[in-house]
């Protein structure tokens, strides 16, 4: 039966399920989310951020090939924050032990 109580219980099309084509690739995806790249130049960061930006309502979230992402609480603090991405890049560079390539990015997280 393909509609019982009202529900229509044929399968969804593969293009209409969202992000993930399988459940592999979904577990990919999960396991590349738990998993944290180390560097010893984001665990400083991390501990002078509130030194460095006192101001900034944005905190260093992950490291991911020389992309540092910074997490902000909702989308106005995003859209609000951004003008300010090329100073902290700027300053970050300035930093000992900062690499020869840095992205600064913003996701909204909380």
């Amino acid at each position: 039966m393909a509609f019982e109580n009202g529900e229509d219980w044929r399968p969804v099309d593969p293009q209409r399920r969202g992000r993930h084509a399988s459940f592999s690739s979904a577990l990919q995806a999960v396991f590349a989310d738990l998993s944290t790249e180390k560097s010893a130049f984001f665990d400083s960061l991390v501990d002078m951020w509130p030194a460095l930006f006192p101001g900034l309502p944005a905190r260093p979230g992950r490291w991911e090939s020389g992309t540092l992402f910074l997490y902000v609480p909702n989308a106005p603090t995003n859209f609000a924050t951004r003008p300010r991405l090329p100073s902290v890049k700027r300053r970050l560079m300035e930093l000992p032990g900062a690499p020869k390539k840095l992205e600064v990015k913003l996701e909204i997280r909380r």
